[in-house]
């Protein structure tokens, strides 16, 4: 085994910030973390450009509902049929964009708002540090929120630690929103699939959505 320094690295708005001590042919984890971040990257740049009309100046929001149709009739949790977890959706949001709620990447906004949900999930290799990367991205994110990108930063785990889900939760400050504020909670499961769950809208707007937003964020819930 030869050893390695740290490896680390930020990825884009996602903010991953990954490192371990690995041998040198571990290395090659790294394309299919790029990948799974780089697709989540996608999902979120997506739901954010989904806006069709502006209620003010500079802001695009999402057609509303004589444009685009109208949302859904009641809220409603959605069962994930690809993998074990589920979330709920409020009355009145509308599906966007070619996701498939039940399926790898789902996109949901309110409309006549930028108020949006999405998620993304990636597996991972079976040598791939999970436990290791939760806690370098913990402690990244809580250095980044001493100058200012967040606002709110915390662990936040599902059943045991040790084959449970593990991950943490952000909530962007306007500053280091780069145009959309979004909660979201990165997590890992007990068989190495990455998730990025995230609820945003434009800063203007995240003080009158931010309560839904993180109650859809609170509603995940895995098996």
């Amino acid at each position: 085994m030869r050893k390695l320094a740290w490896i680390g690295g930020i990825m884009g708005g996602i903010g991953i910030f990954f490192f371990l001590m690995a041998p040198l042919d571990s290395l090659a984890q790294w394309g299919s973390i790029s990948t799974g971040i780089d697709a989540a990257r996608r999902a979120a740049q997506s739901s954010e450009r989904s806006g069709t009309s502006a209620s003010e100046p500079g802001v695009l929001n999402v057609a509303n509902e004589e444009v685009g149709g109208k949302g859904l009739a009641q809220t409603t949790t959605f069962q994930n049929r690809v993998r074990p977890f589920s979330y709920t959706i409020p009355a009145g949001w509308r599906q966007e964009g070619g996701g498939d709620p039940t399926g790898e990447r789902g996109q949901f906004m309110k409309p006549g708002t930028t108020a949006g949900f999405t998620f993304h999930f990636t597996q991972m290799v079976p040598s791939f540090p999970r436990a290791a990367s939760v806690d370098a991205s913990l402690k990244h994110a809580r250095e980044e929120m001493s100058i200012g990108k967040y606002i709110a930063v915390k662990r936040r785990d599902q059943g045991d630690k040790r084959t449970g889900v593990i991950g943490w939760e952000t909530v962007e400050s306007a500053k280091g929103s780069g145009g959309f504020q979004r909660i979201q909670w990165q997590c890992y499961d007990g068989q190495n699939y990455y998730y990025s769950f995230i609820a945003h809208c434009v800063p203007s707007q995240f003080a009158q959505h931010r309560a839904v937003l993180q109650q859809i964020i609170d509603s995940i819930r895995f098996k």
